[in-house]
């Protein structure tokens, strides 16, 4: 279980990687939803219930997210508000340590980067959230979910490289 678990973890941290070079919000919004999805799976045969449900919380969010600019009702501003709340309150009964506070604090960043629609804010506020699964990760030994968020840092840091080196060259 613990083999399968790790590679459905390999497929979060590709799409979490493809998602952090995007420039255009709706394909970062797209790739972070695809990640969330084998996130779900990969903490449920860890037995890491806490990191599980900000990520099943997080596929609707996503689904929700990726319409705002196409559909009126995704654009409410009550959105945020709803995904924060359901996930404290999941959290909050799932509650067995310290360390499931980690993922449902760093679902609520998550949430907020990803309701502003500027792709560049929301890789600045994804690096304490890495931080912060890296810790739950280590808890839950999730050895994928160590390199992923170490890897996703990385990512970020490349993004932000390539784009000033795209600035000066052009």
């Amino acid at each position: 279980m613990r083999l399968t678990a790790q590679i459905f973890g390999v497929g979060a941290m590709i799409s979490l990687f493809i998602g952090y070079q995007q420039n255009e919000r709706k394909k970062l919004v797209a790739a972070k939803l695809s990640a969330d999805a084998f996130w779900v799976v990969h903490y449920l045969l860890l037995g890491g219930i806490a990191g599980m449900i900000p990520n099943f919380i997080g596929i609707f969010r996503e689904i929700v997210f990726i319409n705002r600019e196409n559909k009126k009702w995704a654009d409410k501003v009550i959105w945020p508000a709803v995904f924060i709340i359901i996930s404290w309150v999941m959290g909050i009964f799932t509650f067995r340590s310290a360390f499931n506070i980690l993922p449902i604090a760093a679902s609520t960043f998550v949430t907020v980067s990803l309701w502003l629609k500027n792709p560049i804010i929301t890789k600045i506020i994804t690096v304490p959230v890495c931080l912060a699964f890296l810790v739950y990760d280590v808890y839950v030994g999730s050895v994928i979910g160590i390199i992923n968020e170490s890897v996703s840092v990385i990512s970020i840091i490349i993004s932000f490289l390539k784009n000033i080196h795209n600035k000066k060259t052009a």
